[in-house]
């Protein structure tokens, strides 16, 4: 048998057993660039609006096709902390303004694949780290003078919808311009004379059949669906809403009753009924003309709800029954009691309806202007109306940034470019090692817009080359004009401005900030500790090295 080799003093003999520890800068430093390099790799092929999509398949076998980065990072279990870190920049993005996820990833990747080069010449990680974060400083400072529009009125359709074009057309290209016009129409319904856009403003219906061309605004809430009842239609309705089963309460543990006589039954069965029916006459009598339940309604229930004339509507989505009581003005109840006058919400109609085939229930405002808007999606399969849903739900975020920041940049990688060129001639008057990260970070910059003329198909060396020289002659608006021409003229440029393609300058803002965050966070990494994963003990198989002690084997 094998003698027992005690660990080495140090710092593996102080940590757990189980727990991973990288010390070296080539076992942390390195691996971490090379994890998020692959991660990058993956999102690149996504970027732009010619990007392909991926496929994705979960662990409940549910298959994903998008091309959206937030939702490939969502649908990704990532185990490399340096890729969890990188995906979680991406998500902060992603959750606060919907648009510009794939830029984060790829700055980030670009900044960590030219820090490994410096560093692999010579140059000391905190050199790399200082200049990447003047180069980010110098770049939020320069980017204010890039900006060519701003948004006069966000009711203004036309001018939101020119906006919102490129936000919406990433994910729905070639329906661009009819879906940012949609969502222009629905946002300046909703918007309130005073205060800010609230997301929970605006409900989305996804209807299948027809296609994207027939989606279109209801003002209220159309929800995809049915009456449990037989009542399909009240005017003037007052609404109480519950955010819980409408029924009687059960008991937790399984009962038996047991009758001695015929009368004994005769006895139990009414007195539920008459429960029952007081429920319902309760909710009658308070002025309730619909119900609107968050669960399972019971059939006892629903029996007398007939024969008093309630709606009875069962949503399982607590989300629709928060935008349902802004859209009525009704407050939520917890528990199935009688609603106070207060507590009811009113509408002018509620109709049961079909669309495409689909099933739907229509809240009807009471009024001219109505606090919630519907966008119904129609599409022929899951797949496009889950892409115009992705398209419409970007659009939403960068409306609401757009509330708060009106002023638009140029797009088609014309803002990256002259950032690029504008560092790049700064590096040179840094006397410090730091010019090599300047300059290096204005390469960086440069990886945006090849990436999209990559995915569009376009020459990457002759489209970079002539964005550069129409730079360099001084057009700062110059983009890349992703349709593409015939090679030898300069058909691959094109003014972005004149094009309509402009991107939100708060979304280029927090891209640049957190890229260079994320980037500058990773490069400061010099050793990893990783626990053992819990769970509970695995099951091994057999072990060839039955004779050696476990931490000889650890």
């Amino acid at each position: 048998m094998a003698a027992h080799v005690p660990l080495p003093p140090g710092l593996p003999q102080l940590l757990k057993e189980g727990m991973k520890h990288f010390p070296s800068q080539a076992d942390s430093l390195v691996s971490n660039i090379a994890a998020c390099k692959a991660l990058v790799q993956c999102l690149a092929s996504s970027y732009g609006p010619l990007g392909r999509s991926k496929l994705v398949i979960d662990h409940l076998g549910k298959t994903v096709c998008t091309a959206r980065a937030g939702t490939v990072l969502g649908a990704l279990v990532l185990e490399n902390p340096a890729a969890c870190l990188l995906a979680a920049a991406c998500r902060a993005q992603e959750e606060e303004l919907g648009d510009g996820t794939g830029a984060v990833a790829l700055l980030a990747g670009a900044l960590l694949a030219r820090g490994e080069t410096l560093l692999r010449a010579g140059v000391p990680v905190a050199a790399i780290r200082a200049g990447y974060e003047g180069a980010g400083k110098e770049a939020l400072r320069l980017l204010p003078s890039l900006v060519c529009h701003a948004l006069p009125d966000p009711r203004d359709v036309p001018a939101v919808a020119r906006a919102l074009r490129v936000a919406v057309g990433t994910h729905a290209m070639g329906y661009q311009d009819f879906l940012a016009t949609l969502v222009a129409q629905c946002c300046a319904s909703v918007l309130p004379a005073a205060g800010t856009f609230d997301l929970n403003a605006v409900s989305i219906c996804k209807v299948l059949g027809g296609g994207v061309g027939d989606s279109h605004v209801v003002p209220g809430v159309v929800l995809a669906a049915e009456a449990e009842g037989r009542v399909q239609r009240v005017e003037g309705a007052r609404v109480a809403v519950y955010g819980c089963p409408f029924g009687l309460a059960a008991p937790a543990a399984t009962n038996t009753v047991l009758f001695q006589a015929a009368g004994d039954l005769q006895a139990y069965g009414p007195g539920e009924e008459a429960l029952a029916e007081g429920r319902v006459r309760a909710v009658a009598s308070a002025g309730a003309q619909v119900v609107v339940a968050g669960g399972h309604v019971d059939a006892l229930l629903l029996h007398f709800a007939d024969h008093m004339g309630i709606m009875v509507v069962t949503l399982g989505s607590r989300q629709a029954l928060r935008q349902l009581c802004c859209a009525l003005g009704a407050r939520l109840l917890g528990t199935p009691r009688p609603p106070l006058p207060a507590e009811l919400g009113h509408c002018r109609s509620i109709t049961v309806g079909e669309i495409g085939g689909t099933n739907t229930v229509a809240f009807h405002p009471s009024t001219a202007t109505s606090p919630v808007a519907t966008i119904i999606l129609r599409g022929a399969t899951k797949e496009a109306v889950a892409a115009a849903e992705e398209a419409v739900r970007d659009g939403l975020r960068v409306f609401q940034a757009l509330t708060e920041d009106p002023r638009l940049v140029p797009g088609a990688g014309a803002t990256e470019m002259v950032l690029a060129m504008q560092l790049a001639a700064l590096a040179p008057r840094d006397p410090g090692l730091e010019q090599f990260s300047l300059a290096a970070f204005a390469e960086a910059l440069k990886v945006l817009p090849a990436t999209l003329a990559e995915n569009a198909g376009l020459p990457v060396a002759a489209a970079m080359s002539q964005l550069e020289t129409w730079h360099g002659q001084g057009v700062a608006r110059a983009g890349l004009r992703l349709e593409g021409g015939d090679e030898g003229e300069e058909a691959w440029v094109q003014d972005a401005t004149q094009a309509g393609v402009l991107d939100a300058y708060v979304v280029k803002h927090r891209a640049l900030e957190l890229g260079t965050q994320a980037a500058v966070t990773l490069l400061g990494v010099d050793e990893i500790f990783m626990a053992k994963k819990s769970g509970g003990p695995r099951v091994l198989g057999d072990n060839p090295n039955w004779d050696v002690e476990p931490d000889a084997l650890k």
